[in-house]
């Protein structure tokens, strides 16, 4: 026999679920297009080859399964595409410039963007000598381009 939950307990366990659901959704929602495939591919990788596991043997090391769910995602290419993408869909690009300390210590963009860290670092002592009453520092701002074909959101 088993004895009914009283209504504010389900509707407590109703909340969290909604919660945890939310709490997945702004998850994923934060993700690149790119990071959200990887999960993707890893997670469903990682479950079948677990749901694959013969019980009773010891689970291997994390570099182990991590190894294992990596060379069944090359095996199975056109299930796991962001596994599978070229490096070429991968750019990376790097801009440098210059900024100022400000009075309230925010720091204000003070050039152009460059793409050579030795013309960058000759800028920033230009401004040092010109201005010398000023802070000033270099950023490097990185920024990653990925292409990747769409998946068949039914797979």
């Amino acid at each position: 026999m088993t004895a009914e939950l009283p209504e504010p307990l389900l509707a407590y366990f109703a909340q969290r679920e909604q919660q945890r659901a939310a709490a997945v959704e702004g998850f994923l929602a934060s993700l690149t297009d790119y990071e959200r495939g990887l999960f993707y591919d890893a997670a469903v990788m990682g479950y079948v080859r677990g749901s694959m596991y013969p019980q009773g043997e010891e689970i291997p090391l994390n570099a182990a399964i991590v190894a294992d769910v990596v060379n069944a995602c090359f095996a199975h290419s056109d299930l796991y595409p962001a596994v599978n993408a070229e490096f070429e869909d991968r750019r990376v690009a790097v801009d440098y410039f210059l900024q100022c300390q400000q009075d309230d210590d925010t720091w204000e963009t003070a050039s152009s963007y460059m793409d050579t860290l030795d013309w960058a670092t000759e800028r920033l002592a230009g401004k040092r000598a010109k201005f010398p009453d000023f802070t000033w520092r270099l950023a490097r701002r990185t920024t990653s381009v990925v292409v990747e074909a769409h998946r068949n959101e039914q797979t």
